[in-house]
C-alpha cells in the first residue's frame, strides 16, 4: 500500500505547491522561471494560512477540502501552466528537479537507520510535531528533545500535517514529502545562475550533478529537517531583490521581504537575512526607490501579517518569553560558560578551519567498534559543518577563489558588489554569531545553508568557464559522492543480522541489566539513539519480556529485574507523554523508506551505477568544451533563456 499513499502524495504535492500560488502569479511581468519559483513560493505561503487556519479552527476535515480546491485551481491554470512549462528554461528546471527527486528517493531507499557523528532525535522531533499540529495534541505535550514548541517555527510541521492528513500519518510519506520541500531549493538556484555569472552557455547538468554529489546538500534532502525550504526562500529572495532593485519594480521588490517572512517561518536561521535585507532596504534603497512610502507599506503590512499568524497565536497559547526565548539560540547561550565573545570567535574558527587540521586529536572522539563508521563520522562532519568543504573537498576552495576573483575584477559592478560584500560578510558573522551553543566542529550546517547553496550555485555556473575547472568539479563530484554519500548512506543502511550486531540490546552483568552496552560491530552512542527512538515501543517490550523469563526465580536477579521494570515502564510512558500513541497504533516501530527494500545491496548499487552515468555525462560535457572559446565569449549575454 506504500506505493500508491506515495503516488498520491507525488501527485498532491506537485499540484498544490504550484496551482495556487500560479492562479496569482501568472499574469506578472516575470520571466518563465521567475513565476515558476514565485508560484511554488505563494503557494507554499497560501498553503501555510489556509492549514494553519484549519488547525486553529479544529476541524482536520478541512484538509480535504483543501486539497480539493488546490486541485481546481490546478484546473482553472492548466493553459497558462502549459504555456509556462514549453518554456526552454523552466523545462529544464523542471527536469532537473524530477532527477533530484528520483535521486533522493533513491538514497533514501538505503537508508534503514538515521546516524552521522553525534547528530540524533531531530528527524524525530520533526515528525513528532507534524503530529501535533495533525493531530491536535495538547499544547502542553512535550517536544522530543525537551524543547517548547515556540522553539521552532511551525511552517514546514504544518505543511507536512496538511499532506499526512490528506493521505496517512506514515514516516515513509513524511520522508517523501520533507524531502520535496527540501529540494525545491534547487529551483531559485537555477534562476540564480544568471544573477551570479554573466555567461555565454549555462547547462543545468553541472548544477545537478553538483547537487546530487554534494554531501550536505544529500543530507538535508534525506534528513527530515526545515533548513533547505528556509534556503529556498532565502535565495529566491535575493534573485527577487537584485531584478527589482534593477527594474525599479516594487512587486519583486515586495515578493522578496514576503519570501524572507515565510523562511523565517520555517527556521529561525532566515533571521540574519531577514535583518540584512531590511538594513539594506532602509539604508541603500530606500531613499530612491518610486513610492517608497507606498512600497515599505506593503512590505511591513504583508510581511507583518505573515509572521504574526505564528507569533500572535504562540503569544496567546504559550506567553512572551516562551514565544521569544525558547530557541536554541537563546537557551543554549544561557548555558555557556566564559565569554560569549570567545564562544562567537570559536565557532567562526571551527565553521571556516576543519578542526582536526589543527587539533588531530578530535578524530578519536568518534572511535567505535565499527571502523568504517569512524571513518565515516569524521568525513561527515568535515561536510556538513565546515562553510568551505560543504561545497565539496575540492568545490569549495573553487568557489573561494571565484569569489576573490570576482571581487578583485567587478569594478564596474557598483551598487551589487557592494551588496554582494555586504551580505556574504553579514550573514558570516552575524550568522555565526546568533548560534546559541558552542560546537568544536562547526556550526555553518545551522545557519549558512543558503550561503553554501549560492556558492554551489556559482560552482556550477563557472562549469563551463575553462576545461580544467569543469574536469576539477567533476573529480570533486566523484570524491564527494564516494566518502560524503555512498558510503554515508552504507553505514545508514546496517541493521542487525544473523552475523553482526550493529545495535545492540539487553544484557547482564555485575549484577544489573544493561541496554546499549558496545559490541565488537557496535557503532557510537548517537547512531543508537536513533534506532532506538525507531524501534522505541517494540525494544523496550522484548527488552522486559527477556529480562523477566532471565533466571527465571532466582532472587540474585530480583533487584535487578525491579530496575529493568521501572526503566522500561518510565520509556514506555513517552508513548503516551509525547506521541499520544503513535508507536502503538503503528507496530511499535518507525519504518523508513529504506525498510521496504530489505536488506541487500540492490538500491547501493544502482545509486553507485546512477552516479557513474551522471558523472560521465558531466565528463562528456567537459571534454568537448573548447577552453579558449568558452575564456573568451563573444558576447556577456546569457544564452540561457
Amino acid at each position: 500500500m506504500l506505493f500508491p499513499q506515495l503516488l498520491l502524495t507525488l501527485i498532491l504535492l506537485a499540484v498544490c505547491s504550484f496551482a495556487p500560488g500560479f492562479l496569482f502569479v501568472r499574469r506578472l511581468h516575470w520571466s518563465g522561471l521567475e513565476k515558476l519559483c514565485g508560484s511554488v513560493a505563494l503557494s507554499l505561503v497560501l498553503l501555510w494560512l489556509a492549514a494553519w487556519g484549519i488547525y486553529i479552527a479544529a476541524q482536520p476535515a478541512g484538509f480535504f477540502a483543501l486539497a480539493a480546491a488546490c486541485g481546481v485551481a490546478g484546473i482553472v491554470v492548466a493553459k497558462d501552466a502549459w504555456r509556462l512549462f514549453r518554456g526552454l528554461r523552466v523545462r529544464r528546471a523542471l527536469a532537473g528537479y524530477a532527477l533530484l527527486l528520483a535521486w533522493t528517493v533513491l538514497v533514501l531507499a538505503i537508508i534503514r537507520n538515521y546516524s552521522g557523528a553525534l547528530w540524533s532525535g531531530d528527524w524525530l522531533e520533526h515528525f513528532q510535531r507534524t503530529l501535533f499540529f495533525l493531530h491536535h495534541f495538547a499544547k502542553d505535550t512535550p517536544i522530543y528533545g525537551e524543547y517548547l514548541l515556540p522553539a521552532r517555527p511551525p511552517m514546514m510541521n504544518v505543511l507536512a500535517a496538511f499532506f499526512l492528513g490528506v493521505t496517512q500519518d506514515r514516516f515513509e510519506i513524511f520522508q517523501f514529502v520533507f524531502a520535496f520541500l527540501n529540494l525545491l531549493v534547487f529551483l531559485p538556484c537555477c534562476l540564480a545562475i544568471p544573477v551570479l555569472v554573466r555567461v555565454r552557455k549555462v547547462s543545468l547538468l553541472p548544477l545537478v550533478g553538483i547537487f546530487a554529489m554534494n554531501p550536505a546538500v544529500m543530507q538535508n534532502a534525506t534528513y527530515t529537517w526545515t533548513k533547505s525550504l528556509t534556503a529556498f526562500f532565502v535565495i529566491l529572495a535575493v534573485c527577487l531583490y537584485l531584478t527589482g532593485w534593477r527594474k525599479r519594480d516594487s512587486v519583486r521588490l515586495t515578493a522578496a521581504f514576503v519570501a524572507l517572512a515565510a523562511g523565517l517561518l520555517v527556521h529561525y536561521s532566515a533571521g540574519p537575512y531577514v535583518v540584512f535585507f531590511a538594513l539594506h532596504y532602509l539604508l541603500v534603497l530606500f531613499r530612491n526607490r518610486p513610492a517608497r512610502w507606498k512600497e515599505l507599506a506593503a512590505i511591513a503590512i504583508t510581511c507583518g501579517f505573515l509572521t504574526f499568524t505564528w507569533f500572535g497565536w504562540s503569544i496567546a497559547a504559550y506567553g512572551v518569553k516562551p514565544t521569544f526565548a525558547s530557541n536554541t539560540s537563546i537557551t543554549a547561550a544561557k548555558q555557556i560558560q566564559g565569554s560569549n565573545l570567545s564562544k562567537i570567535a570559536g565557532n567562526v574558527m571551527d565553521s571556516i578551519v576543519p578542526r582536526i587540521a589543527y587539533d588531530p586529536a578530535q578524530a578519536y572522539v568518534f572511535d567505535q567498534p565499527y571502523a568504517p563508521a569512524v571513518v565515516r563520522d569524521n568525513v561527515f562532519l568535515l561536510y556538513q559543518t565546515n562553510l568551505i568543504l560543504s561545497m565539496g573537498l575540492i568545490g569549495g576552495p573553487l568557489v573561494v577563489w571565484f569569489v576573490i576573483a570576482a571581487f578583485r575584477g567587478g569594478k564596474g559592478l557598483g551598487g551589487e558588489r557592494s551588496f554582494w560584500l555586504m551580505l556574504i560578510g553579514f550573514s558570516l558573522l552575524i550568522g555565526l554569531a546568533v548560534v546559541g551553543e558552542r560546537d568544536y566542529f562547526g556550526v555553518a550546517h545551522l545557519t549558512l545553508v543558503p550561503l553554501e547553496l549560492l556558492g554551489i550555485t556559482l560552482l556550477a555556473a563557472r562549469f563551463f568557464s575553462r576545461r580544467l575547472i569543469a574536469y576539477l568539479i567533476v573529480a570533486g563530484c566523484a570524491i564527494d559522492f564516494s566518502m560524503g554519500i555512498l558510503l554515508h548512506a552504507r553505514v545508514q543502511h546496517l541493521d542487525n543480522t544473523a552475523e553482526h550486531t550493529y545495535y545492540t540490546g539487553l544484557s547482564y552483568g555485575s549484577g544489573q541489566f544493561f541496554i546499549g552496552a558496545a559490541g565488537p560491530d557496535s557503532l557510537n552512542m548517537a547512531a543508537w539513539r536513533n534506532w532506538l527512538g525507531k524501534h522505541h515501543v517494540v525494544l523496550c517490550e522484548k527488552w522486559l519480556d527477556t529480562g523477566e523469563a532471565y533466571r527465571r526465580g532466582d532472587p540474585a536477579v530480583e533487584a535487578a529485574k525491579l530496575d529493568l521494570r521501572a526503566a522500561i515502564a518510565e520509556r514506555l510512558k513517552e508513548d503516551e507523554a509525547l506521541w499520544h500513541g503513535w508507536y502503538r497504533r503503528h507496530g511499535g516501530e518507525f519504518e523508513l523508506i529504506g525498510d521496504h527494500f530489505g536488506g541487500g545491496d540492490a538500491t547501493s548499487v544502482l545509486l553507485a551505477l546512477a552516479a557513474t552515468a551522471l558523472l560521465w555525462n558531466m565528463a562528456q560535457q567537459a571534454r568537448r568544451l573548447n577552453a579558449v572559446a568558452a575564456a573568451k565569449p563573444k558576447s556577456s549575454r546569457s544564452r540561457y533563456k
